[in-house]
């Protein structure tokens, strides 16, 4: 009898398992849409796959809008060049494809460790090609393909002597310390204001004596509106008014011209500058994607020239602003809480310049933040006085922003370390500096 209660029990056992087991997989079925959801928030919260430094034949791909004219007598090579880098936070970049029919087929890019990518195409003259990237981490995300959408169309026409003419009248005018017949060709839409670049090079001649520049067009490309895309190398050499010491320097950089009076006018100008280095904050509207390592003539705010490496208008020295450390925490759900930067402390969000939630800065006071690269806090001595976005920031380690301030102040931050406990927890440390009076220089 014990025998048989004992079987009784144990398939008793077996069936009430095999009752809440199948209780569990229907809970889990009517729960699938609500799941489904809530995970697709934690992923969305967690480091989002990007594009960074993306490049068209040397141009920048973002600044050169939704349609483009590549000109075949620019092309290396006849070959269509597009570069970049992916970014996934911590996950690794597993994949990079390229459509240029418009999504119906995908071509795959050469890709490294770090994330870089390179493709390359020959094209056809008069052809249209519908491109767009996607980037792919090694969990399957992927970038906002729809917003890389670029529109390409191929031209034999040339544009070229005109924008040759062009830089060469600026840089006579530029070594023959005209002012005057610089501005002529510097378009009344200046990016960054007119005023500021005639400022800028009339300081220039303050500063340098002996110019010696030379240059290369490496590409060009219109883009619909008529707006002008202009890759170049340059060679120069200066010699500082103050010491008499010689510089030299060589590098890439972009300008973007716009058509007036039938001529190609600068319109835009990124780093490194070869016109308006004394105001390189002011006057640049970015900076192209040089290596880490790469220095150029550059001008600080009290007129000193030396070489130096360059990030979107930031010139590396020995800053004079005490560095300080600072770790916040995220919990899941909340509250979330900031830096004020004004006085070093933690406070609530509402409070706070920045203040932390998961892996994103956010701001309700106001303040707004521009990227500079990987530049170490420590090295940069001044920062842009505009060109800011509204956050968020994703955290990278590494990863260094410059902060504008509701009050006109600015602060300087940089990651140095992030922990995720995977349920959306986190803890960022990141180092910073505050300058108080309002100044840009650090």
């Amino acid at each position: 009898m014990k025998q048989t209660d004992l079987s009784g029990n144990i398939y008793k056992g077996v069936h009430m398992r095999g009752f809440k087991l199948m209780t569990l997989l229907c809970l889990l079925v009517l729960m699938a849409g609500t799941a489904e959801a809530k995970w697709w928030i934690f992923g969305s919260s967690a480091a989002e796959v990007s594009t960074r430094y993306i490049y068209i034949n040397d141009l920048s791909y973002d600044e050169l809008g939704q349609e483009v004219t590549l000109y075949t007598e620019s092309l290396p090579q006849g070959e269509v060049v597009i570069r970049g880098r992916g970014h996934a936070g911590k996950n690794r970049i597993g994949a990079v494809q390229i459509s240029l029919d418009g999504k119906q087929s995908w071509n795959k890019a050469t890709i490294a460790s770090d994330g870089s990518f390179v493709y390359r195409f020959t094209p056809d003259v008069d052809r249209t090609y519908e491109l767009f990237v996607k980037v792919l981490d090694t969990t399957g995300k992927s970038n906002d393909v729809e917003a890389s959408r670029k529109v390409i169309s191929i031209s034999d026409e040339s544009i070229q002597d005109q924008v040759y003419l062009t830089l060469d009248s600026l840089i006579k005018a530029y070594r023959e310390e005209d002012s005057f017949a610089f501005m002529h060709l510097v378009s009344a839409d200046f990016v960054n204001g007119s005023d500021i670049l005639d400022s800028a090079i009339r300081q220039d001649f303050s500063n340098f004596d002996n110019i010696v520049l030379d240059y290369t067009i490496n590409n060009i490309t219109s883009a619909r509106g008529g707006d002008i895309f202009v890759a170049i190398s340059f060679n120069r050499m200066v010699s500082s008014s103050r010491t008499g010491e010689t510089f030299t320097d060589h590098g890439m950089t972009d300008f973007v011209f716009r058509t007036e009076a039938g001529m190609p006018k600068i319109f835009k100008m990124k780093n490194p500058l070869i016109f308006g280095l004394s105001d390189a904050s002011e006057v640049a509207s970015g900076t192209v994607n040089a290596q880490q390592d790469e220095t150029f003539i550059t001008v600080s705010y009290d007129g000193t020239v030396r070489i130096a490496s360059i990030d979107d208008g930031v010139t590396s020295g020995s800053g004079t602003v005490t560095v300080q450390t600072k770790t916040l925490a995220s919990p899941s759900g909340g509250p979330y809480v900031g830096i004020d930067f004004s006085s070093g402390g933690t406070v609530a969000q509402a409070a706070a310049d920045l203040y932390l939630e998961t892996n994103l800065f956010w701001s309700d006071t106001g303040a707004v933040q521009r990227s500079l690269g990987t530049t170490a806090i420590e090295s940069i001595t001044s920062v842009p006085a505009s060109g800011y976005n509204i956050p968020p920031i994703n955290v990278s380690v590494g990863d260094t922003y410059a902060i504008m301030l509701a009050d006109g102040t600015y602060a300087v931050i940089q990651f140095t370390g992030s922990t995720d406990d995977g349920f959306a927890n986190t803890t960022v440390t990141f180092k910073y500096k505050y300058q108080a009076d309002g100044s840009t220089n650090f």
